[in-house]
């Protein structure tokens, strides 16, 4: 082969190789970039399918509570208390304290307490309508016990000897006694006054049994009759 041939031949093999490696090194890195593409994009799904189903699921929100309701009956009377709404109605009817408490139970209440003063008037002013209209003075049936550690008159302060148990009346501020009560009399028959009534005069101005003032309370023996009692429940 002539010399000038001969390099011709030589510089073209040069020039053919340098461009096929030039290609390949451009696949390889493009090869390179789509690995990396590809890593981005597993790395990516991977994420995005561990959150879709294992990740912590939000709190559903839970349904509302009703309200509690918070109307009386009609014919009941609606005293609204710190720890919600009562509602008291007097009865008519003569009966011992044990036989009023299932008196109210046919009502679904129980004998109610009185929460404080105002209370306390409003049931004493109720009652003596309906005692009027069964003519003659009248006590009433309230729900409340004699504490156990309170057995005679100086044992305890007054307005300490008694605890209400209609598991709604709360502290003493509903109770109101006489100067000479709670007295704690004793008799055979009935055992220590451990129940307690309310005294219901006819008239304003007029005293009750006894010569008490009107919504004042008496400590008594709970097995006497009494024609009134007061019972209290839960708005339903």
């Amino acid at each position: 082969m002539k010399p000038l041939l001969l390099l011709l031949f030589l510089l073209g093999i040069t020039v053919v190789s340098g461009i096929i490696q030039l290609d390949g090194d451009g696949g390889g890195g493009g090869g390179g970039g789509g690995g990396h593409h590809h890593s981005h994009s597993s790395s990516s799904s991977s994420e995005e399918h561990g959150h879709g189903h294992h990740g912590p699921r939000p709190p559903r929100p839970r349904p509302p509570r009703p309200p509690r309701p918070s109307n009386c009956p009609s014919d009941w009377i609606t005293f609204n208390r710190p720890q919600g709404p009562w509602c008291v109605k007097v009865f008519s009817g003569t009966t011992t304290s044990n036989t009023a408490q299932s008196m109210c139970q046919a009502q679904g209440a129980v004998l109610t307490g009185l929460q404080d003063a105002n209370e306390r008037i409003q049931l004493a002013n109720a009652a003596r309508i309906v005692s009027n209209a069964i003519g003659g003075y009248n006590n009433m049936w309230l729900g409340a016990t004699r504490r156990a550690q309170c057995p005679n008159q100086p044992s305890c302060a007054p307005l300490d000897t008694f605890e209400w148990t209609d598991g709604h009346t709360t502290g003493t501020d509903g109770f109101f006694f006489p100067s000479t009560e709670p007295n704690a009399l004793y008799k055979a028959q009935f055992g220590i006054q451990s129940c307690l009534v309310l005294t219901i005069s006819s008239a304003d101005g007029q005293t009750g049994n006894w010569g008490y003032p009107h919504g004042s309370m008496d400590d008594d023996y709970c097995m006497d009759p009494w024609k009134m009692y007061a019972c209290g429940k839960e708005p339903s």
